[in-house]
């Protein structure tokens, strides 16, 4: 039967909130927004929110689900090549139960906080995938190589996740690490590939300033601290740019590649940005957990393609996306003049929708996209504030695919 969803206020991200109304479900897509006036009892199943907020479900633009574990095990650091260190450390030795356990801890946390789309990024050759199929959660999943994971896949899982890739919430992509993980001529092979497969990709990039003084040649902790742990150092093209310059001088294909992070950026960097849109992901917890800086919110606050996550366990405090919501709001209060809550919210809605390239289907309440809605208890008068300050336990409803997956 056809659902309609009332609330008080339903978050749309395409205007202002709308007031008693409701959003109709139509399968696994919404068929239309209504004034409660006009619903016909015999025609609908009512599921009445009362006094809540309706609106998209949020986006986690990047996570490492299977990373859960690692925070347990961290040593304390003051560099983000020390942190490296201790990371490709404790991936190199791992328990393929522990990584499924630590997968199901955050698919819940994620549910938990609101999530109802995951930028996965995957390096245990799938471990992650039957549970995230089973959870029933929206994934863009980025399967994450390096020089030492390369020759060990050649492709393999990937063609097997592509031949039976028949699942409307999987959505398969490709994650060449990051610039100082592969050799040059290894992530043009990658990008070719993709092309190849129509794959979309994705890559951390500017995450560190050692990572900015390597592509520009100059002395950096990677090459004397972080290099000595991998099998070989990686063959970087010889001249000298930022990550950016050196990432966009090797996308001959045009990818329009995910950058995760991006909080080292030169005058230079921007103006691509804005040539070019490439899509972005913030994680700004995860930047102040490694001892970076803050990304350029003033930039990226208003920058269309700008999306939000949390990053995994290994470099942050929580993978509750309500956190991550609050501190950004925290962040950008005093850098931009007024509804600081409704920008933070479009970014974890349609701007991580954006930012995956899904925008055509999620991340804005709107006539035939799929039905990926969240709702929360009103708290406060104004409904975008009301969110921001939401706990996980103010989470009323959330429906993923016009599945309910959670109703209070």
């Amino acid at each position: 039967m056809i659902k309609a969803i009332k609330a008080k206020y339903i978050i749309t991200s395409n205007g202002e909130p709308l007031r008693n109304s409701s959003v109709i479900v139509n399968g696994s897509f919404i068929q239309d927004i209504i004034p409660n006036s006009k619903l016909e009892k015999k025609k609908y199943k009512i599921i009445d929110l009362k006094n809540s907020i309706l609106m998209p479900g949020f986006i986690n633009a990047h996570i490492h689900l299977e990373l859960y574990w690692v925070n347990k095990l961290l040593e304390p650091f003051n560099s983000f090549p020390s942190w490296l260190n201790q990371i490709i450390k404790l991936k190199g030795d791992f328990d393929p139960s522990k990584i499924k356990k630590s997968v199901q801890k955050s698919l819940n946390e994620s549910i938990e906080s609101g999530v109802t789309t995951i930028g996965e990024i995957a390096s245990y050759d799938g471990l992650d995938y039957e549970l995230i199929i089973k959870s029933g959660i929206r994934a863009v999943y980025f399967y994450e190589i390096t020089n030492s994971t390369f020759s060990r896949i050649k492709a393999e899982f990937l063609t097997r996740i592509l031949s039976k890739e028949a699942n409307s919430l999987f959505d398969l992509r490709i994650f060449p690490h990051s610039i100082y993980s592969l050799d040059t001529k290894l992530f043009k092979s990658i990008l070719a590939f993709a092309k190849k497969k129509k794959i979309k990709v994705g890559t951390h990039l500017s995450e560190s300033i050692d990572e900015v003084r390597y592509a520009k040649k100059l002395k950096n902790n990677l090459e004397d601290e972080v290099f000595c742990n991998m099998p070989r150092k990686p063959e970087q093209m010889k001249d000298s740019s930022s990550p950016l310059e050196y990432l966009h001088k090797i996308n001959s294909h045009g990818h329009d590649i995910a950058l995760v992070h991006m909080n080292n950026l030169s005058k230079e960097d921007f103006v691509i940005l804005n040539k070019h849109q490439y899509p972005v992901i913030l994680c700004p917890r995860s930047n102040l957990y490694l001892t970076q800086k803050l990304p350029n919110l003033k930039f990226f606050i208003d920058y269309k393609k700008t999306g939000l996550g949390t990053d995994g366990l290994s470099s942050n405090l929580s993978i509750d996306f309500l956190e991550e919501i609050n501190f950004l709001y925290l962040s950008i209060k005093n850098i931009i003049k007024g509804q600081a809550e409704k920008k933070v919210l479009d970014i974890a809605t349609i701007g991580g929708a954006r930012a995956l390239g899904i925008d055509n289907s999620v991340g804005s309440i709107k006539k035939n996209k799929k039905a990926d809605l969240i709702a929360f208890d009103l708290i406060n008068q104004d409904p975008y504030l009301s969110v921001v300050h939401s706990k996980k336990k103010h989470l009323k409803m959330s429906m993923i695919d016009g599945k309910i997956i959670k109703l209070r």
